[in-house]
């Protein structure tokens, strides 16, 4: 057989130059396609908050009030209250809440955790996750049996408004300095075993909720909600993200987006100072909860603002432009190139 006729190939180095070549397009390639992931996830986020906004308002349009932030520690929360906003009404009818005959012994059964609720709060809604956090996934801070049935109650990723302090919403000392509570469009309207007066919209309310009239700085000026990372359950229980009960519902003003400082819970066994890449926490000092707005987006967080609108607020804001946006009458003047 001549020479010529033999076939031609290529040879090992030319094979390995070739291998070289796309490894290189493929590196220069993939941080765009993150990049292009990202940027759907952030989406679908932002989308999520406007829906959340929505669901407010409509809220808003039939009751003459914004939804309660809370009742108590653990018969309910804005996340319940909104649930037809976001097309769950199946899901907010199996909801059990206290009527007008209170009997002690209802008590447990209607809790987050309670008998008669664990279908609720065991359930999964894409509503309120990000995308771009990895622990959503995970079972929530706790879980419950019943019969046979082991409930995990689940954790989301989005919190409310509860003011330029803590949850609380009392004059708070922090680092030195006292901040009085200046407002904000949620509220907690106390445990239903304090009623003393018939049956409310609120069923039950100590206290009353925010109606978009009572938000003097102006709706645009005052954030709604916005986002959280889940805490890590991994030894010990996190109640960051949980939504179903008052130490996770919430974020505040005092402490800026992404923020290094730790957040408070309202106990150090709800804190998990262990896990890899957790949030920072400590155990609340007097058992106060204040948690941070926190997201895994690049420079800050995604945030719902009352009127309706999601604009990003960046990691770098001031701190008294953020506090400015967290209260709802305190009278701030907010520069619109301030964050």
């Amino acid at each position: 057989m001549s020479r010529s006729s033999r076939r031609a190939g290529f040879t090992l180095i030319e094979l390995l130059v070739v291998i070289a070549i796309i490894a290189v397009l493929i590196a220069l390639l993939l941080p765009a396609v993150q990049a292009a992931r990202e940027a759907a996830r952030r989406a679908q986020c932002v989308n999520n908050l406007k829906q959340l906004g929505l669901a407010v308002h409509n809220y808003q349009s039939a009751n003459n009030c914004i939804p309660y932030g809370l009742k108590g520690c653990c018969w309910g929360t804005w996340a319940i209250a909104v649930l037809p906003g976001i097309e769950q009404q199946a899901l907010f009818n199996s909801w059990n809440s206290w009527g007008n005959n209170k009997i002690a012994a209802a008590d447990v059964p209607l809790r987050y955790a309670g008998v008669c609720n664990a279908t609720v709060t065991s359930s999964r809604l894409n509503a309120y996750m990000c995308p771009s956090d990895g622990n959503n996934p995970q079972s929530g801070a706790a879980s419950v049996v019943i019969g046979s049935v082991t409930y995990k109650l689940t954790s989301h990723n989005y919190v409310a408004n509860f003011g330029n302090v803590a949850l609380a919403q009392t004059a708070l000392a922090y680092n030195g300095v006292t901040y009085q509570f200046l407002g904000a469009p949620f509220t907690d309207i106390g445990s239903p075993l304090t009623d003393t007066s018939n049956a409310t919209i609120n069923e039950g309310a100590t206290a009353s909720t925010v109606d978009f009239s009572g938000i003097t700085d102006g709706l645009s000026n005052t954030m709604l909600f916005s986002e959280a990372l889940v805490g890590n359950q991994t030894p010990s229980r996190d109640f960051r993200g949980f939504l179903w009960y008052n130490a996770g519902v919430s974020f505040s003003g005092l402490l800026t987006p992404n923020t290094t400082q730790p957040d408070w819970e309202g106990s150090v066994s709800y804190c998990n100072l262990t896990a890899p890449n957790n949030p920072p926490c400590i155990g609340g000092p007097g058992s106060n909860t204040m948690l941070a707005a926190r997201s895994r987006h690049s420079g800050g967080v995604n945030t719902a603002m009352c009127d309706g609108s999601v604009k990003f607020i960046k990691n770098s804001v001031s701190p008294a432009t953020y506090m400015a946006l967290s209260s709802s009458r305190g009278g701030e003047v907010i520069s619109s190139d301030a964050y």
